[in-house]
């Protein structure tokens, strides 16, 4: 997740070790502010801490990632809006695997870059599933404290469960599992 402020981002560390997972070219300034201390280890206990990068082209390197979720286009949507943008992404992910599954051998050689799209958009349908779960209060995230004020406060009346259907798409439903990667 990303949130933009008037002359900052802050970016969770999540993101930006699935960034360095990336062919991506990463700035030089976030490589160093993030990997020039030396090994950085990033786990389940500070995955959802945020990184804060202030440089004007460190922000608009974060802009153009849609893939990181941008909590401030999120952060008013309901569950079920939650939902439908969540299978907008799984429909985009099965066209392209559509797509990809139908060309020949040579094809698929010169059309790698549909992977890494499909992977792209795989990580943000977990984010969408990270939202989902911090919204409801089941997944825990310290937001940064000059953002925290400006932030909406989740209501109470926040839809408590996710409607899902057995007819409905089989890749939007897996992202409620997510597997661990190794």
């Amino acid at each position: 997740m990303k949130i933009f402020t008037e002359n900052k981002v802050y970016v969770q560390k999540n993101d930006i070790a699935y960034l360095n997972q990336t062919d991506l070219p990463i700035p030089a300034s976030i490589f160093m502010k993030v990997f020039g201390q030396g090994v950085v280890i990033i786990d389940d206990r500070n995955r959802y801490e945020f990184m804060e990068f202030t440089k004007p082209e460190e922000i608009d390197f974060f802009k153009k990632l849609d893939w990181i979720i941008d909590y401030n286009e999120v952060k008013e949507l309901t569950e079920e809006e939650l939902i439908e943008l969540g299978k907008c992404v799984a429909d985009k992910m099965n066209v392209l695997a559509k797509k990809y599954n139908v060309m020949t051998p040579s094809q698929r050689e010169k059309n790698q870059n549909m992977i890494f799209e499909h992977e792209l958009l795989e990580f943000k349908m977990h984010s969408l599933k990270d939202i989902i779960l911090f919204k409801r209060g089941d997944l825990k995230i310290k937001l940064p404290k000059d953002v925290s004020k400006s932030i909406i406060e989740i209501s109470s009346d926040t839809p408590q469960s996710i409607e899902r259907k057995n007819n409905g798409p089989r890749l939007f439903r897996s992202i409620f599992n997510r597997r661990k990667r190794k």
